[in-house]
């Protein structure tokens, strides 16, 4: 059963990372930039900002930033370090059948040693869940916009072939709880003093 669920994996990431062209290269390589998406942060803070009193925002930027803080360290620190499950890139005979990005010329990125959890995904989520809980009472369509960032973000790291699926299932399901326990606390404790 494991062995099959390998092959299915294996399966759907070599098909999204052959699916390949000059400009994807480019746009997959940006999207996966976690600096790039610093402005839309920004924005989506704003957007809170002018949409509650200056405390909840503030308050609301504590909680994000410790929850983000915390599933970056947990993805990055305890589940990789403890789970040590290589990344297709490091995988001995499937990264022969992976492309990968290059940075400079014969210089391909692989990512760290170890895909399990992806941090991408995970912050991605966090992020994601912990403002669509803020922000969707005020802003209908901010849940669509906020998914689909998400999970760009998240195919991306498939297709340059540093993440199998279940490494992003695993991410996005810890970052969407890890947000869903701190915007509840953040409900019963803050808005309800504040």
């Amino acid at each position: 059963m494991i062995e099959w669920l390998k092959e299915i994996e294996q399966t759907i990431l070599i098909s999204i990372n052959s699916t390949h062209s000059p400009f994807l290269d480019w746009l997959m390589w940006w999207i996966s930039d976690k600096f790039i998406w610093f402005p839309f942060y920004l924005l989506l803070f704003v957007l809170v900002y002018l949409k509650y009193s200056l405390k909840h925002a503030l308050w609301f930027t504590v909680f994000g930033f410790a929850a983000v803080g915390l599933a970056d360290f947990t993805a990055n620190f305890g589940f990789k370090h403890t789970f040590m499950r290589y990344r297709p890139s490091h995988h001995l005979t499937l990264g022969e059948k992976l492309r990968f990005y290059e940075m400079k010329p014969s210089e391909f990125y692989k990512g760290g040693q170890y895909g399990f959890i992806s941090g991408h995904a995970t912050n991605s989520f966090v992020i994601a869940v912990m403002f669509i809980q803020q922000l969707k009472p005020k802003i209908k369509f901010i849940t669509p916009i906020l998914l689909f960032w998400a999970l760009i973000v998240c195919y991306s790291r498939m297709y340059l072939g540093v993440h199998y699926p279940t490494d992003i299932i695993g991410g996005a399901l810890w970052g969407s709880g890890i947000a869903l326990l701190f915007h509840w606390i953040y409900r019963k404790t803050i808005l309800k003093t504040v």
